[in-house]
């Protein structure tokens, strides 16, 4: 009896070390598989999320850096002594609206913050068909504020740039105040940005100009 009881136990210790079984091991690694692929899914689709954040937040500043520059050259427009201002429509056919504006202002960004220069803003295409925004700035203020100065690249995330101009009664498309004899009252800005996985923000804005009051 007692040794059969011994075999008994024995049979079962045998038992109970024996491995796994096929079937449990085609399981244990699918279930890991699907921790690994929910682990990759989840990484992946917040690496994702940064990115488009990331992307969203450099259209916005881009808009909102460029907005702000216009403006602060628009605050400081004047029509003294030989300075004029000229706002000109130049869409052409199947191209996003584009405006140029040329005109001479106080702009406080550099060393001499009283001193007035001509400024011009552009948005044109470079060789590779591609807008680019250039703003032209020139130290001396001469009868033509369209000629002359330095051209700096602003961006080429900006493929709309279009200006409107309130003369107290209407929005209009050009200004030139060698024609008119006045500074239109206030500039609409609209500019749209796009960064080149093609996320596009529109900004616009109305800007008094105080000489004009």
């Amino acid at each position: 009896m007692l040794e059969y009881l011994h075999g008994t136990l024995n049979k079962r210790k045998i038992m109970n070390k024996r491995g796994f079984t096929l079937l449990e091991a085609l399981m244990a690694v699918a279930l890991s598989s699907l921790l690994m692929l929910a682990v990759y899914v989840t990484y992946f689709s917040v690496n994702r999320s940064i990115e488009a954040a990331s992307e969203e937040q450099d259209v916005l500043e881009t808009g909102r850096i460029l907005i702000e520059l216009i403006k602060q050259d628009l605050r400081g427009i004047t029509l003294s002594g030989d300075a004029s201002f000229i706002g000109k429509h130049v869409k052409k056919e199947r191209d996003e609206p584009v405006s140029k504006l040329d005109c001479v202002t106080s702009y406080s960004m550099g060393q001499y913050p009283f001193d007035y220069s001509e400024v011009g803003y552009y948005l044109i295409k470079d060789l590779t068909d591609k807008y680019v925004m250039i703003r032209r700035e020139a130290k001396e203020v001469k009868g033509d504020p369209t000629e002359g100065g330095v051209f700096y690249e602003l961006t080429q995330m900006v493929t709309s740039f279009k200006l409107s101009y309130y003369d107290g009664f209407d929005w209009q498309e050009e200004w030139d105040s060698k024609a008119l004899g006045k500074l239109p009252k206030q500039v609409r800005i609209f500019i749209k940005v796009k960064d080149e996985k093609g996320n596009s923000k529109e900004f616009t804005t109305d800007e008094t100009i105080p000489s004009a009051i």
